[in-house]
């Protein structure tokens, strides 16, 4: 790589001249751990087929520049500035979607206006025009101290990085203090802002973490350099990926991955925002409980796994962007609620037929449920240990019930999931009381 004009390409680097005879300040004096750490991204460059930015390049419904505030969020950055010339529309909305999720981000049109959003003592991810790379690597890049930045090999699967050596290539990403920015502002001239950081980070000996694997034990996504449309789709293949939990019940592990996940894709594809996905969950389950107030029980029992699948779906879609909000919790639980009323009204069909113990039957199922809630915290407080994935919950209990009510009728089914649910209460009070045994010993 080389110092270079903007529109030069270049395999090599030469040495800068010196404008120079000050020492530059590019390590920082104080431990960097303990000083904030802020994000300049850089979205000058056009596509490779000149349609617009690299960064308004679309990924998965949004754009390629709120991916890269995300990876700088999620390593820690409590500002992100975006470095453009001119702001079209699409980069003018994904900011707006960006300031909308709670991110502190801000447009600077040239560099001095840039060095003017960072504090003195800040360190600065910087992010190369189109550069994007696994989470985990750039969180070990901001574990570093100033200077650092992430290295690739130098071989032909990663030609387009720019080139730091014989051995290396750059992958993007690079940790600095706001002197060193200084510093290089102050000798730019007609250089590339990047490509001179870059040079100077590598005479100042930077460290240097490799990008595919940081911590030497795990293999991670490679870097990729979004130059044009046809270089975003492993970006997408692999956001799109997020969707799919580590953790949940069977039902989200098993049935929801074969049946939400297909959702999640168009649905993203579209710009749907999740939280109506989750809105329309809810209002689905309330319409399944008004058919059951109309004594349509079936109707209500085929609806309400229909509102669990839409409802997996947007926590599905909010998984893929570490900056969205996922659906809020008061969503679930009024759908939940219309679980309930259904239930409800199921109990006291039952009641009138064979008296009121059937009563007593349904109230163990939320009971339990609760019961449930509550002493999972405990238990994973006392045991690290993962939950098994048997247990109930609402969402398995709406898709254990139909079958269930095909293969026994309506109190069978009711009996079935009480049992289900105080089963599952057994466990979690079982170990929690081992948890208890094992603290006092």
């Amino acid at each position: 790589m080389a110092n270079r004009p903007k529109s030069a390409q270049c395999t090599a680097i030469p040495a800068l001249p010196n404008r120079s005879a000050t020492p530059i300040p590019f390590r920082l004096s104080t431990g960097d751990w303990d000083v904030p750490l802020a994000a300049l991204i850089a979205a000058q460059d056009q596509t490779d087929v000149g349609d617009g930015l690299r960064a308004t390049l679309p990924l998965a419904g949004r754009s390629l520049i709120e991916y890269q505030a995300g990876l700088a969020i999620g390593a820690g950055a409590t500002h992100v500035v975006v470095l453009v010339e001119r702001v079209p529309a699409a980069l003018a909305q994904a900011v707006d979607r960006l300031r909308r999720q709670g991110a502190r981000i801000e447009i600077a049109r040239n560099i001095p206006d840039a060095l003017d959003r960072f504090h003195p003592e800040e360190r600065i991810l910087l992010i190369a025009d189109g550069a994007v790379a696994a989470q985990g690597a750039v969180d070990a890049l901001t574990a570093e101290n100033a200077p650092a930045l992430l290295a690739l090999p130098d071989i032909q699967d990663y030609a387009d990085f720019e080139r730091i050596d014989a051995a290396e290539r750059w992958a993007g990403f690079a940790l600095l203090g706001k002197p060193a920015l200084d510093a290089t502002a102050q000798m730019l001239g007609d250089w590339d802002l990047t490509s001179t950081l870059l040079r100077r980070l590598v005479q100042a000996d930077a460290a240097r973490v490799g990008a595919i694997n940081p911590s030497g034990d795990q293999i991670l996504p490679p870097p990729v350099l979004a130059t044009g449309p046809a270089a975003i789709g492993a970006i997408e293949t692999s956001l799109l990926r997020r969707a799919d939990p580590d953790a949940g019940d069977w039902t989200e592990r098993y049935l929801h991955r074969l049946l939400a996940g297909p959702l999640v894709p168009p649905l993203v594809t579209r710009q749907v925002d999740q939280s109506h996905v989750a809105y329309g969950a809810a209002a689905l389950a309330w319409g399944a409980a008004l058919f059951a107030a109309f004594g349509l029980f079936w109707v209500a029992a085929l609806l309400l796994p229909i509102a669990t699948t839409i409802a997996s779906s947007a926590r599905r879609m909010a998984r893929i962007w570490s900056t969205a909000a996922a659906p809020s919790r008061l969503i679930d639980i009024t759908r939940y609620a219309a679980v309930l009323a259904t239930l409800i009204l199921l109990a006291r069909v039952l009641a009138a037929e064979g008296g009121w113990g059937w009563w007593m039957v349904a109230a163990l199922i939320p009971a339990a449920l609760l019961g449930v809630a509550a002493l999972g915290p405990i238990v994973a407080a006392v045991r690290a240990q993962p939950t098994p994935r048997w247990l109930a919950s609402p969402d398995a209990l709406v898709w254990t019930a139909p079958l269930l009510a095909v293969l026994g009728g309506w109190r069978w089914m009711v009996a079935a999931l009480a049992g289900y649910a105080m089963i599952s209460f057994a466990e979690r009070f079982i170990a929690a009381w081992k948890s208890a045994r094992m603290c006092e010993s």
